[in-house]
């Protein structure tokens, strides 16, 4: 099903055609004509979450070792959680305003386990580490700050291969058909 590589994931794609064809897709189809400030939403938080982040990783990797970690991690921390809810809530409205159009982009299925383990990396620091600690950045601490600065890297490259993705006349053909 997927007009611009041969990439496919069957179950995906069934789950994408049954949740074009739900109530609550024709429910947020009414405010299609608003996609672009949807759009400036997700970017708009997406940043927001993507700045938030990174500057708490390149403290973590021992950049700017003169700023306490924990305070840093504080102030950070709300602009953390509002820029991911806001980006997962204006997401979701953009895929359900045309489920297959977003859902089959090549990039679209990494990018989203890209933000599970994002998110699960983030998790199982706050669990793992104590601030205090990696205030003095242990190797440990140093890796999980810079594979979680590669994980989000990856989120937003991925993001970025949709937004400039276009639908191949070879393929496309083949669909035509």
């Amino acid at each position: 099903m997927n007009p611009y590589s041969d990439f496919s994931v069957p179950w995906f794609d069934a789950f994408l055609l049954w949740l074009s064809a739900t109530e609550l897709r024709a429910f947020f189809y009414r405010f299609e004509d608003f996609d672009w400030l949807f759009v400036f939403a997700h970017v708009a938080s997406a940043a927001v979450l993507l700045g938030s982040i990174l500057i708490v990783d390149l403290r973590i990797i021992g950049v700017m070792r003169e700023i306490n970690l924990r305070k840093l991690a504080v102030l950070a921390l709300p602009w953390s959680i509002g820029g991911a809810v806001v980006a997962l809530l204006s997401g979701s409205v953009l895929l359900l305003f045309d489920p297959i159009a977003v859902g089959v982009h090549t990039y679209f299925l990494p990018k989203m386990g890209l933000i599970v383990l994002g998110l699960l990396n983030a998790v199982m620091f706050h669990r793992l580490f104590n601030l205090d600690i990696a205030e003095t950045p242990s190797v440990r601490t140093r890796f999980v700050g810079a594979l979680s600065i590669a994980l989000w890297a990856g989120v937003f490259l991925c993001a970025s291969l949709n937004s400039t993705e276009r639908i191949s006349s070879t393929n496309h053909a083949e669909f035509s058909r």
